[in-house]
């Protein structure tokens, strides 16, 4: 075997470079490749067009801390514990990032939203560089996210520091459709706010941040090695933009909080669209897939490039916003139930809350028409498989993180504490 060929070999046996690539409070209506009308994320959409794009991805909590605890363990947030934001993830809980540094990986990641920051999240356990160093602040105020153009930066910046010699897994965070939204007039896609209701604007300075983290996004993809190397693009939770009378997300489960963009995209991972119904609960055991790596025993997602069998029912559950500071209301809280519940099951959706809620989203993908009176049968059926899950995923418990002033500022500007 000639010394060319040897090389060649051994370049496609070497472990695969593996890249999370995130952003905060992105709902998937919002990219072209999901069907938005204006042209706010032509990077996305060519991204998509080259992987595999999952149509049908929702979050289990429409929150960033439990969104992305159940992205790295794997598991349900209420197992976890971690139901809300601040608090710690249990050390105890085996996390993706862990297994690929046992197998020789560098990890690496660059942070951009408060929550996750490490001495809160628990999330920075693994990675030998977890850049979740930022101050900045807006009009004077704690802003408790790094922009996009920082991110970029930082991450190409470490790209360029890693060992070449060797695989990562990179994990970059995005933030910036995150409240409070900024019109980027550069990246106006929706164009002139004269004439607009006020629901109107909000919506048009949301797309205006959503343009301007793909254009970010497109300067972190040119700098990375395309070969050998996976991506991974998902969101932690949707939000809601006035719908059912909503601003915001981490309060309801309707599917503007909930329905999240999942494309995959490396080598062996045949381009096109799939309607199979996933979590974010398969985000971890799906990128150890990709570098050949198996899941922790007690994992419960699955690796979607493999395949195997598929999530017809999934739970989704809230808990509000953020732990408050006052010791007696915290206490409350650890003893509370969520706030709303429910299921997905065969394209019907159960929420359970102050109401009941029943709606059928291939002909209701709006959730517009209640039609929990007209199907007393499958309330009834979905209650009981809502009740049954809850029996078999009792709560665990997470690790209360210590709020310093900082924290306090920064988790107030970002709409979590009151």
């Amino acid at each position: 075997m000639s010394i060319v060929s040897l090389v060649l070999l051994a370049a496609s046996l070497a472990a695969p470079n593996v890249v999370l690539l995130s952003v905060d409070t992105l709902r998937a209506d919002y990219l072209g490749c999901y069907g938005y009308s204006h042209p706010s994320s032509p990077v996305l959409d060519a991204f998509a067009k080259e992987g595999l794009l999952f149509e049908d991805c929702v979050c289990e909590v429409p929150l960033t801390l439990p969104s992305f605890g159940a992205m790295f363990s794997s598991l349900y947030p209420r197992t976890t514990g971690t139901t809300k934001n601040g608090l710690r993830m249990n050390a105890k809980t085996p996390l993706i990032t862990e297994i690929f540094k046992k197998a020789g990986y560098q990890t690496f990641c660059v942070q951009s939203n408060w929550p996750l920051k490490g001495h809160l999240s628990g999330l920075n356990r693994g990675f030998d560089v977890y850049d979740d160093q930022f101050d900045q602040k807006r009009w004077g105020f704690m802003l408790g996210e790094r922009n996009a153009e920082h991110v970029t930066d930082a991450s190409v910046k470490m790209l360029e520091q890693r060992d070449p010699a060797k695989p990562f897994f990179l994990w970059i965070h995005y933030s910036d459709p995150h409240a409070p939204y900024q019109l980027h007039k550069e990246f106006n896609v929706v164009g002139p706010l004269d004439g607009l209701d006020s629901h109107e604007r909000v919506r048009a300075k949301y797309a205006s941040e959503v343009a301007f983290t793909d254009y970010h996004i497109g300067r972190f993809l040119a700098a990375l090695p395309k070969e050998n190397t996976f991506v991974l693009f998902v969101a932690d939770h949707g939000e809601s933009l006035y719908e059912h009378d909503y601003l915001g997300h981490g309060r309801r489960i309707y599917q503007t909080n909930l329905h999240v963009p999942l494309i995959l995209r490396g080598p062996g991972i045949a381009p096109g669209r799939s309607k199979s119904p996933v979590c974010v609960l398969d985000v971890g055991p799906t990128l150890l897939g990709m570098a050949g790596l198996a899941p922790a025993p007690k994992m419960l997602g699955r690796n979607v490039v493999s395949g195997g069998q598929a999530t017809p029912t999934r739970y989704i559950e809230t808990y509000g916003g953020a732990v408050p500071r006052v010791p007696i209301i915290k206490a409350l809280l650890r003893r509370s139930g969520p706030q709303e519940r429910g299921v997905i099951h065969e394209g019907w959706k159960l929420i359970l809350g102050s109401g009941t809620e029943l709606f059928y989203l291939p002909d209701d993908p709006n959730e517009l028409h209640n039609v929990a009176g007209e199907n007393p049968e499958r309330v009834a059926e979905l209650r009981n498989m809502t009740e049954q899950w809850d029996k078999q995923c009792p709560r665990g418990k997470a690790q209360e993180s210590k709020l310093s002033a900082e924290d306090v500022e920064a988790l107030k500007s970002l709409g979590y504490l009151q």
